[in-house]
């Protein structure tokens, strides 16, 4: 029978290859299997073959990075959206209200843009997904439908339920 350490530091038990838990009997107790049902983004790959070449060449410019930069800074590293504090950079994203595709013109203007955590992020863009048509007047008008406030309690409304 094969068998392998216990991976709790400084404990050299022997426990079966084939056991789940990877902690003796002693060390053991508290350890469950994580069931992970979502996969991270690989940005590199995102960026080089799903990304529009135009906005990433924006995303990845100097005139961006420094904007993004001060507005996370401004907002003291809180979302906008749902009020939580992150100490961390990679996890609040700075979001076009009215998207970049939609208003170019607008892609610099500290209006148009808020600082959101990843999970208001991630709901924003499912309501992009649905309110977005590839018609371009039509997209102006829906822009116009769409405040701050009313994407804001959108996102709220969506977030609570799950």
């Amino acid at each position: 029978m094969q068998l392998k350490k216990c991976r709790y530091p400084t404990c050299n038990k022997l426990i079966p290859i084939d056991q789940a838990n990877p902690f003796c009997s002693k060390h053991g107790k508290n350890w469950h299997q994580r069931n992970f049902k979502y996969q991270k983004t690989n940005y590199k790959n995102y960026n080089k073959y799903k990304r529009d070449p135009v906005a990433n060449k924006f995303y990845h410019s100097r005139a961006w990075r420094t904007l993004s930069a001060n507005l996370r800074r401004q907002s003291i590293w809180t979302c906008q959206c749902c009020g939580r504090t992150y100490d961390g950079n990679s996890f609040l994203v700075v979001d076009h209200i009215i998207p970049l595709k939609v208003a170019p013109k607008l892609k610099l203007d500290r209006k148009n843009l808020w600082v959101l955590c990843k999970k208001c992020h991630f709901w924003k863009t499912k309501l992009e997904e649905q309110i977005y048509t590839t018609s371009l007047i039509a997209n102006l008008d829906t822009s116009k439908a769409w405040p701050r406030e009313k994407i804001k309690n959108w996102i709220l409304s969506h977030e609570n339920r799950k």
